[in-house]
């Protein structure tokens, strides 16, 4: 109508909507009979579903709030509160379309401390400031103890059959102690040890000293297991470039290597059936060989960007 209105011939608009010409004649006749209120009227509204705006917004509301791991508790909720009942497929389609997925929750210490956790934050950009001006190298510590089993995991598998993973009965350990470089994920120092302990780390600590022999300060970020404070390792420092930087309590999240140990148990462990443990070992200790084969994804998930958490309580 516009379009006529501005003096288009008719043969041109139809061609420009790809329209004949008799609809077009139609539309500028209804228009003329009907007036622009009649024309613009939005008698089909289509289908606004079973819930209105409010009523959709207090349903996002409440999911956020109370952990619902099941349609059905969702769907009695909705009946109790506005006499809505939903299929269990409509109510999954529903949230899908609201913004919502179905994932694995993610723990949280109930003793975790948001405000101590973004102190050390302030504190970790002072010593990266430092690394990046070239005064200093920045590690991540943690001890790991793989244990010699498969673990079931999510994998693609035909509709109706299941996939078996073998397993073995014992619940033999590696025991890990270990150092990664925040600015290079490839670079990983490693103590193989019976027993992570303050000996243990001291090992740990004298390659860390041969790897950057001309470093004035090697920050090392780790956790309050005793043997990091141990007095006899605490007085070995006293002369050495070493700086432990400990993490607040309950805040793995806030350790880079614990990242690096997931993948570990990914890549290696998790799928993967060794018979004996000398096999197991052997893939585990492997592993560390061939970090600059992984080089791309560890560069992708050892980002130095952190995610503070906090012990909130849900309904």
């Amino acid at each position: 109508v516009l379009m006529l209105d501005a003096g288009w011939p008719v043969a041109t608009v139809a061609e420009t909507l790809g329209l004949d010409q008799a609809t077009v004649y139609r539309y500028a006749a209804a228009f003329a009979e009907l007036g622009l209120a009649k024309y613009l009227a939005h008698e089909q509204p289509g289908y606004w579903g079973l819930l209105n705006s409010a009523q959709l917004a207090h349903l996002c509301r409440e999911v956020n709030a109370t952990l619902y791991t099941d349609c059905q508790a969702l769907r009695e909720w909705l009946w109790r509160t506005y006499r809505v009942d939903y299929s269990r497929s409509g109510l999954t389609d529903l949230l899908h379309r609201l913004g919502f997925t179905y994932k694995l929750t993610t723990p949280v210490p109930c003793q975790a401390d948001a405000g101590a956790q973004a102190d050390f934050l302030d504190e970790l950009a002072v010593l990266e400031a430092h690394v990046e001006q070239g005064e200093a190298v920045l590690y991540y510590a943690d001890a790991a103890h793989p244990t010699h089993n498969t673990r079931c995991t999510r994998a693609w598998c035909a509709v109706g059959q299941e996939r078996p993973l073998l397993t073995v009965s014992g619940r033999e350990r590696v025991n890990l102690n270990a150092a990664l470089n925040a600015y290079d994920p490839t670079q990983v120092l490693l103590d193989e040890t019976t027993c992570v302990n303050a000996q243990s780390t001291r090992r740990l600590y004298e390659q860390l000293l041969v790897a950057h022999p001309g470093k004035a300060r090697i920050y090392v970020v780790c956790d309050n297991a005793r043997y990091y404070k141990n007095k006899e390792l605490r007085q070995w420092l006293a002369d050495k470039p070493i700086c432990q930087v400990f993490l607040p309590p309950y805040s793995p999240n806030l350790n880079l290597i614990e990242r690096f140990w997931k993948y570990l148990r990914q890549k290696i462990i998790n799928t993967t059936f060794y018979r004996t443990k000398g096999q197991f070992r052997t893939a585990v200790l492997d592993f560390f060989t061939r970090l600059p084969e992984f080089g791309p994804d560890l560069a992708s998930l050892l980002t130095r960007k952190f995610h503070i958490l906090d012990a909130q309580p849900t309904s």
